[in-house]
């Protein structure tokens, strides 16, 4: 029965989007920076703050989603409390549990039953984590409000982590973070997140969202602090050492070419690449001068930190930027017209082309990035190939449901022990491959819903997101990560992110959508 009495139904400050938004200003905190004993323990501190921080939201967004039920039977607004915008096998959370229900099949293959539930026996990756992602990804992908205080912390806990890495790069350590780590791996552990390439992880999921911000957002304010967030960011990748955040940024930089050009902000994509090279470059001169750390550098790390090489870079991305703002001032119609989709695909063969090249050169002349074997990416190629062995000998129900959650520790101690310590002087509990990972402890099923997961999340955000900068910043960080966990490793301390970021473009999509639908 309808009443008299307007209800607005989305208003300002409703329990939703409070709670929502509360939960993502924890994820990008406390989550962030939460330690117990520095980084000897931050796995599991990491785990355990993301699980019972997540269970908590869950409960009060369960509430106030049953608040917001509730006053709609009593007021009868228009428009729906549950808004389908898909087909059900076109939905992310769909394909997500799916993907749970692999990890329970998983979990019922282990032997470990124990390890596999709460992930001690790997990195903290069990059915306990995946169980909790999945109720997070259906709650927050219904509908989640962004606001601009949300960018204000994540710039704000961005930069906290960059200067962190800045001054530990050069040899300081302002929070003794590093004061117990033996000698010859001091230099492996950095900022808040412990190892270098989880750090580097991070990196590509922030990193994509301020230059996102800076192209499509129309306010001047979020512009600038985009710009300097982003030169910050630039400077703290050379501190990571790792060659997963250029892949990642490499594509996601890609995937915001696409976008942009469809988008004409050609110009303001110029001027983004020109600021990440600008931080780069800093970075490149300051660690020269002041002699920062150059252990554990290998591939495009040795390159990037070498600063007459970046400046070399450098002049070239504002040559570029300045042909492009030239043209744009003496012929806006042209530079309008020009970025099209027969541009993009101009772009795609001469990149296409392009990559085969290198590939060929690569291999033709030997070069050490190319030619894969057991050291290959810091002894990736040894355990990547024995993941492959492991699902070869795997029996016909492991392969498709896996050894178990969180089971390669000891499958690597079981089978390859002593070669693993003679070649690499290391013990593996992880494939350093998230497909690989999943494939070898989900089996055949767990990768394809995993697959079908972030498939699907793509494609429902990018349909959607027009020239939103959020929308935009969700599908670009997200692609960064994903790519970068190619040679990776998944684990609780930046794992999560990708899952919270997804399911935030997808509820930011929905909300915009219902809103819309009403008006």
């Amino acid at each position: 029965m309808n009443t008299d009495e307007k209800y607005d139904r989305f208003r300002k400050n409703r329990p939703i989007d409070i709670v929502n938004i509360g939960y993502l200003m924890f994820i990008f905190s406390i989550y962030t920076f939460r330690m117990h004993n520095k980084y000897f323990d931050i796995t599991g501190t990491r785990a355990s703050t993301f699980i019972y921080g997540t269970l908590i939201y869950v409960i009060l967004i369960a509430a106030a989603f049953a608040i917001e039920y509730v006053m709609m039977k009593y007021y009868q607004p228009d428009g729906k409390f549950f808004f389908n915008d898909a087909k059900f096998y076109q939905k992310p959370e769909f394909w997500m549990v799916l993907f749970l229900v692999a990890n329970v099949f998983a979990f019922l293959m282990s032997e470990d039953k124990a390890g596999s539930w709460t992930g001690e026996t790997g990195r903290r990756f069990g059915l306990g984590m995946i169980i909790v992602l999945t109720l997070m990804i259906i709650l927050l992908s219904k509908e989640a409000f962004v606001n601009e205080w949300l960018f204000v912390l994540i710039v704000l806990a961005s930069a906290t982590v960059f200067i962190i890495a800045y001054v530990q790069h050069f040899g300081m350590d302002p929070f003794e973070l590093r004061i117990k780590i033996v000698a010859k791996q001091k230099e492996m552990f950095i900022s808040s997140f412990g190892n270098i390439n989880t750090y580097a992880s991070f990196i590509c999921v922030v990193l994509p969202m301020f230059v996102a911000a800076f192209i499509f957002s129309d306010k001047l304010w979020i512009r600038v602090v985009a710009a300097i967030i982003t030169i910050m960011a630039g400077a703290a990748i050379i501190p990571a050492k790792s060659d997963n955040v250029y892949l990642g940024l490499g594509v996601a930089f890609i995937v915001l070419f696409y976008v942009t050009v469809l988008n004409k902000r050609l110009m303001e994509y110029m001027f983004s690449a020109l600021l990440l090279f600008v931080g780069l470059e800093i970075m490149a001169i300051l660690n020269s001068a002041f002699s920062g750390s150059r252990k554990h550098l290998n591939g495009i790390a040795e390159i990037v930190e070498n600063p007459k090489i970046m400046f070399v870079l450098l002049m070239f991305v504002l040559l570029v930027t300045a042909a492009v703002l030239v043209f744009r001032k003496t012929n806006l119609e042209k530079y309008q017209d020009i970025q099209s989709w027969n541009s993009l695909l101009a772009f795609s063969l001469i990149l296409a082309v392009s990559i085969v090249g290198v590939i060929a050169v690569g291999i033709k002349t030997k070069n050490s990035f190319f030619v894969f074997n057991d050291k290959w990416g810091t002894f990736r190629g040894y355990i990547w190939r024995r993941g492959v062995s492991l699902f070869k000998i795997a029996s016909p129900m492991q392969k498709i449901f896996g050894y178990g959650n969180e089971t390669i520790g000891e499958l690597m101690r079981r089978n390859y022990y002593e070669e693993m310590v003679d070649i690499t002087g290391k013990k593996y509990d992880n494939l350093h491959n998230e497909l690989l990972q999943y494939l070898v402890t989900t089996g055949i099923f767990g990768l394809i819903t995993y697959l079908g997961f972030v498939s699907s999340s793509f494609i429902y955000i990018g349909k959607r997101m027009k020239d939103n900068p959020v929308l935009i910043a969700c599908l670009a960080s997200g692609v960064a990560y994903f790519v970068q966990s190619l040679v990776n490793l998944n684990q609780p301390i930046t794992t999560p992110y990708f899952f919270v970021v997804l399911a935030t473009g997808i509820g930011y999509s929905r909300f915009l959508a219902e809103r819309k639908d009403i008006e």
